[in-house]
């Protein structure tokens, strides 16, 4: 026992010493080195049990207020917010992007009910507001699109240049806006690219049929001619005017949180990038200036017709890369061996350039650059220009090239899909892709001038999706036909969640617009008598829904305004039903029928108009199973439907606006 006590005694000592030394400071003085000071504090947003959304948390210099990164008020569809407020705080005053911040600190939300519609009327006096003897229009409003298709992707709007982004079991599409412009009242159809094409339209779903509508980024400056229902404008995210065509958007995860980017071409003469913590913003420019540009090296005008176009792609290391370049050469010889792209890896920050940028060489490359993954092959796609050529490649086609390393060797080009002109006989005169994978199944975006056919217009191109077969034992890509169709809807939706008005299927007659008090930043607006809107495959299950809850707002005037919802259940086509026909404004399609299983009156209480308020009603019956879903609408202002020569009259805020729905 004392030679056990002899050699553990000793071994204790120097182990305590050891373990002493490691906590000691390593400076010469032998004082602990002080932490730094701290120069932010962090705030945390409880919302007070409602677990329909989430707020991250924000950083904020001490003593300063939070700005732009306070959060929009959060909407709920059944009580109304009134304030962000510290439960440790004896101040009763709210927080608010203006407050400074003192501490780390945890505000909570608080909500309170308010009644502001009146009581709901008799079923009677219900009904009689949608009976056509009663002046109801005898034909609900042409929707733009046949009844039962998903191209294209949304008729409230237009998007060209698609670029597709998957971010959490939901897909994301950024497109260029191609705006309809006005000119003392009128329409100017069929305007340049350069004054046409303003901001980026944003679009997202989860099933590939219903898409949630999230509006206009403004990255370069809206002119005041735009759609009117986006005035006021919104400050631009760039400091620097910009075109913000042909977006290319990714994530990736930096220093331990998700980040957003999306590439844009600056007309033909730079890539762009702005940036933000989610798919939807806000957006802001991390660098004030475009990430590459004509003196940027390889990139000059002389060496690079267009500097246009970027491709984007995030691979599963974290490494980003991107393609970008095109335009015609001056001579036949120039645009077959078309050594006008370019591609480079972008810096961990993607903000940032290693190295620079390298001459890619693509027979035919006219724009529309696209890179992209596929199991462990690398697809680079393009438009082509025509020119001839012995790969078979026709004139504004996406041809594809392989390799298996991203800015590797790349295969010679195949043809994958011919121009939207030759399959719709549209106004295109141009074509644009992104190759991309959902939930198993690939898939390619493009634009076609569909929707502003059926309108009567130009070219205003829409965002369409269609499948892509992929040959797992050569990797090549089958031949891509566009469709009117579409693909299919991939997973029901769920009517018990809060389910935004501006996730449409398929519409006719509404518009959507941006508005603070909306729960998405949009509301359905442009409502009149016969317009409608549609949701394909709505899952109702075996117990069903006796109620539904509807959030809208009532226009400001007349007083005596009031409007109504009718819900439908799998109405019939009308009109054009054809899967092979285009529509025009001679050619219309729209909806009938369906089962009536509730409506609401929407009135506002005297003094309360103008403000947003939601309704409970019970259904007229339990409704389980699937079903497709339709509100039609009434406005006590009448109908007015909407045919080329009043597009600007039909873009008002008069009615009442839509902005949630929720099954019970």
């Amino acid at each position: 026992m004392r030679n056990l006590k002899t050699f553990c005694l000793p071994f204790l000592f120097l182990t305590c010493y050891f373990l002493f030394c490691l906590g000691c400071p390593a400076d010469n003085k032998g004082t602990a080195t002080p932490a730094p000071p701290a120069t932010e504090y962090t705030v945390e947003f409880d919302l007070n049990g409602y677990d329909a959304l989430e707020i991250p948390p924000i950083s904020v210099a001490i003593d300063e207020s939070a700005g732009s990164k306070w959060p929009a008020d959060p909407v709920r569809i059944d009580m109304e917010f009134a304030g962000w407020f510290d439960d440790d705080d004896d101040d009763d005053a709210p927080y608010t992007a203006e407050t400074p911040i003192t501490k780390n600190l945890t505000v909570t939300a608080k909500w309170i009910s308010a009644a502001r519609l009146e009581a709901q009327p008799s079923a009677e006096e219900l009904a009689a507001l949608f009976d056509t003897e009663e002046g109801f229009p005898d034909a609900l409003s042409n929707s733009w699109k046949i009844w039962g298709h998903r191209n294209a992707l949304i008729t409230q709007g237009f998007g060209a240049d698609p670029t597709a982004m998957v971010y959490k079991d939901r897909l994301y599409i950024y497109a260029s806006n191609d705006s309809l412009t006005f000119a003392n009242g009128a329409l100017s159809e069929n305007v340049g690219y350069n004054a046409g094409i303003r901001g980026l339209r944003v679009v997202s779903s989860a099933d590939l049929a219903n898409w949630t509508d999230h509006g206009l980024i403004n990255v370069g400056g809206l002119p005041e001619w735009i759609d009117p229902l986006y005035l006021p404008m919104p400050d631009p995210v760039t400091p620097y005017p910009s075109r913000s065509w042909a977006p290319s958007a990714v994530w990736k995860r930096i220093e331990g949180r998700d980040r957003f980017f999306i590439y844009f071409a600056n007309s033909g003469d730079g890539i762009g990038v702005i940036s933000a913590d989610s798919p939807t913003g806000p957006w802001t420019s991390p660098l004030n200036k475009l990430l590459i540009d004509r003196n940027t090296p390889n990139c000059a005008a002389d060496e690079v017709t267009s500097l246009f176009d970027p491709g984007v792609m995030v691979d599963d290391n974290g490494r980003a890369y991107m393609y970008f370049g095109g335009g015609p050469g001056a001579t036949a010889q120039e645009s077959l061996e078309s050594g006008s792209g370019r591609r480079i890896r972008l810096g961990n920050d993607m903000i940032s350039l290693i190295g620079k940028p390298q001459i890619f060489t693509s027979p035919c490359l006219f724009e529309d650059n696209e890179i992209a993954r596929i199991g462990n092959t690398y697809y680079y796609s393009y438009v082509t220009n025509g020119v001839s050529n012995s790969f078979g490649l026709g004139n504004a086609q996406i041809a594809y090239r392989t390799s298996d390393e991203p800015l590797g060797e790349y295969s010679a080009p195949k043809p994958l899909m011919n121009s939207p002109q030759s399959f719709f006989n549209t106004a295109d005169e141009n074509n644009h892709h992104c190759i991309f994978q959902f939930q198993g199944e690939t898939y390619i975006a493009y634009h076609a001038s569909r929707v502003a056919q059926a309108i009567g217009l130009g070219r205003y191109r829409s965002t369409q999706i269609d499948k892509v077969s992929v040959n797992a034992s050569t990797d090549a890509l089958g031949r891509v036909t566009m469709t009117r169709k579409g693909v299919n809807q991939i997973e029901y939706l769920n009517p018990y969640a809060v389910n935004e008005a501006e996730t449409i299927g398929i519409q006719g007659g509404i518009f959507t617009r941006p508005d603070s008090g909306a729960s998405n930043g949009m509301v359905v607006t442009a409502i009149d008598s016969g317009d409608w809107l549609a949701l394909y495959g709505v899952d109702f299950g075996s117990k069903g829904a006796s109620k539904v809850t509807v959030r809208v707002r009532t226009p400001d005037a007349p007083a005596d305004y009031a409007g109504a919802i009718e819900i439908r259940l799998d109405p019939s086509g009308d009109g054009v039903t054809s899967d092979n026909a285009n529509l025009s404004a001679t050619q219309t399609a729209r909806i009938k029928d369906g089962e009536v299983v509730g409506r609401i009156q929407i009135k506002a209480k005297a003094g309360e108009a103008g403000k947003y308020a939601s309704v409970t009603v019970n259904l007229d019956r339990t409704v389980t199973g699937v079903h497709n879903l339709v509100f039609v609408f009434y406005s006590s202002l009448g109908a007015k439907p909407i045919t080329k020569a009043n597009l600007l009259e039909s873009m008002h805020k008069d009615s009442f606006e839509f902005d949630q729905w929720q099954f019970k």
